[in-house]
């Protein structure tokens, strides 16, 4: 799974300016995609993805996310993990997560500012090899 994270608010704004609902499905968002996407929340996700280069939103109590934050650990990896269920809006930064990504589940992995995917994606990427050629070339 790779999905971009590079939907800014501005683009958003400039894109979608007008009556809001119309030119929001001319972009193929609904007004409420659309009012995500431009939340103190979107800005939270879009900031730590942006200035960490590996990113876990997590669960403090989800196995798949305990899985995956260990794996990258056994592998020296440093990682910020943002752990949902312990910080004040973490409904909502799911939402806009689940919005950005087309998935709700945790966890939810950014490498480089693409979203990875999950534990068994990580696992995955782990297993063919890509995890560490993703992890050891140089970021732009």
């Amino acid at each position: 799974m790779d999905s971009s994270i590079d939907i800014s608010t501005e683009d958003l704004n400039s894109q979608a300016k007008g009556d809001g609902e119309g030119q929001a499905a001319a972009l193929g968002l609904s007004p409420k995609s659309k009012e995500i996407l431009q939340s103190e929340e979107h800005s939270y996700v879009q900031d730590m993805v942006n200035h960490n280069r590996v990113v876990v939103f997590s669960k403090t109590h989800c196995p798949h996310c305990t899985d995956s934050k260990s794996l990258l650990s056994d592998m020296g990896v440093e990682y910020k993990a943002v752990e949902l269920d312990q910080i004040y809006n973490g409904g909502q930064v799911q939402n806009v997560l689940e919005r950005i990504t087309d998935a709700r589940t945790v966890p939810r992995i950014f490498i480089d500012g693409k979203c990875v995917g999950g534990n068994s994606d990580l696992k995955s990427l782990d297993q063919t090899g890509v995890l560490e050629d993703m992890l050891h070339k140089i970021p732009n």
